[in-house]
């Protein structure tokens, strides 16, 4: 016996995966993969890796979009660019909170505003 529910769920991702990789290859199903492996096989540890796997994957994305022509059939090339960016401050903060764990004697910076801001190590 088939399950309607199970069958209109599987439509769904079907419909949206189709939608989607228009947007994230221009060459294969696994050109994205293939390109943040490549990424990330230039880093020996292990979160690095994670990191750098999902930036790989937004520039394979930047790429395709940059490279093809008409507009995006999800997020925007903006959205992609501060994906980018958050991934790589999230990066930073996670190397620096590693500093502190290993020194134990942060920084202090104060915000332009005028408070005191968090500890964050010397970069």
């Amino acid at each position: 016996m088939t399950n309607p529910t199970l069958r209109l769920i599987l439509e769904n991702i079907s419909q949206i995966h189709d939608k989607k990789s228009e947007d994230y290859s221009s060459s294969g199903p696994y050109e994205n993969f293939e390109r943040a492996a490549v990424i990330a096989s230039w880093f020996d540890d292990p979160v690095d890796k994670v990191f750098a796997v999902l930036i790989g994957v937004k520039l394979a994305r930047l790429a395709t979009l940059h490279n093809k022509k008409g507009q995006p059939n999800n997020e925007s090339v903006l959205d992609s660019h501060t994906d980018l960016s958050t991934y790589c401050v999230i990066w930073e903060a996670r190397r620096r909170d590693q500093k502190v764990t290993k020194s134990k004697v942060p920084a202090r910076i104060h915000l332009s505003l005028g408070k005191p801001g968090p500890t964050i190590p010397n970069a």
